[in-house]
């Protein structure tokens, strides 16, 4: 088989599913991209057994049908420093490939036979629904900022998303930071189901998305799918019973807390510099117009303080945050002012805009560390 490309057009292809690439080979053949010509249309497939992404690369012409492995670390690489030029890609017995454009060189790759590529099981999809790219955008990078990197909780390294009809709720938690969206007025009306989606799919999801895009989201028992025009991902779920999230969310935390945002990041980036290098504790002493924000690192030496204006209904109070933590929550605010709604020092704080999409609800929940 051969056929022609646009540099541009595959390097782009190629961008769409290294990802899934992986970098430790459990089979050879996972090193390789799987490109399949049929009726002048090419697909190229990249898997890890996890994640499996395929894409549509544009095809300027074609000769046969066929199917061939390419090592993807090199196919990657020299597609990346060749000009913007027509490439073409003849295939010839047994499995050699040849590269060559107009006014470049020729460069040679070994292939590999089709048969050694995993055939992954289709998705037999028991539900589907479809969501507009930017929405899908949007809850992942709302709440991904949270999900854990522990190993040992492998469910808590997903994302969980439980589809309702009308609605959509997606969570992620670490354990010390919780964040749930939810978007109602979806499109579906099926039975309620409740996955947990691996950070390294939706990663990825993020990185190939247009907002113009209205991916299809199809579940089956034991993966899902999000297929748009020219691109199809496909993920194995984490199995296992996601925490039960509502139980640590405050019903009432009646002090409230109004900052300016930038205010509030950027006095939390000076004080943060003195924070201990291992708790990045700083300490927020709550007054009714004030929060003086302390940070000290007796290991080290050195100390900071700072205080900004603020709006407090409650009585004053004295909590300490991990500054990372509450850096990640600030950066997740779209307001000029956040309200922090409080109890005590000891119990977490809910996070919220000022404004809220009366089609959305936004929640962040932080714990506290112990003021000793």
């Amino acid at each position: 088989m051969k056929f022609s490309f646009n540099q541009a057009s595959m390097a782009k292809s190629l961008q769409r599913i290294m990802g899934a690439v992986p970098t430790r080979m459990p089979m050879q053949s996972l090193g390789n991209i799987h490109f399949k010509l049929k009726d002048q249309a090419l697909e190229m497939t990249a898997t890890d057994l996890e994640i499996t992404v395929t894409t549509k690369v544009e095809v300027i012409e074609s000769e046969g049908d066929g199917s061939i492995l390419i090592q993807a670390k090199r196919f990657n690489d020299i597609i990346r420093e060749l000009p913007e030029v027509i490439l073409e890609i003849d295939v010839q017995e047994p499995f050699k490939v040849t590269l060559k454009g107009e006014g470049m060189g020729v460069y040679t790759l070994p292939g590999g036979d089709p048969m050694d590529f995993p055939e992954l099981p289709p998705i037999d999809s028991q539900l589907s629904f479809s969501l507009s790219g930017d929405c899908l955008k949007r809850v992942i990078s709302k709440t991904s900022f949270a999900v854990s990197h522990d190993e040992m909780r492998p469910i808590l390294t997903g994302v969980l998303m439980q589809i309702r009809p009308d609605e959509l709720r997606v969570v992620a938690t670490d354990g010390h930071r919780l964040s749930r969206i939810v978007k109602r007025g979806i499109d579906y009306t099926g039975e309620s189901r409740d996955i947990v989606i691996p950070m390294k799919a939706f990663s990825l999801l993020m990185r190939n998305l247009e907002d113009a895009d209205n991916p299809i989201i199809g579940i089956a028992e034991t993966r899902a799918s999000f297929k748009t025009d020219d691109l199809r991902l496909t993920t194995r779920l984490i199995e296992g019973h996601y925490p039960k999230y509502e139980n640590v969310i405050p019903e009432n935390n009646p002090n409230k807390l109004t900052i300016n945002t930038d205010d509030m990041i950027s006095t939390i980036k000076r004080v943060s510099i003195f924070a201990n290098q291992i708790s990045h504790q700083v300490k927020l002493t709550v007054a009714a117009d004030s929060v003086l924000l302390e940070t000290e690192d007796p290991d080290l030496g050195g100390r900071g303080e700072e205080k900004i204006l603020a709006n407090f209904e409650g009585a004053p109070l004295e909590i300490a945050y991990n500054s990372n933590y509450l850096m990640d929550v600030l950066k997740q605010v779209e307001t000029d002012e956040f309200v922090f709604a409080l109890n005590t020092s000891n119990d977490a704080a809910v996070f919220q805009g000022t404004t809220v999409d009366g089609a959305e609800d936004f929640l962040i929940l932080l714990m506290p560390i112990r003021l000793k």
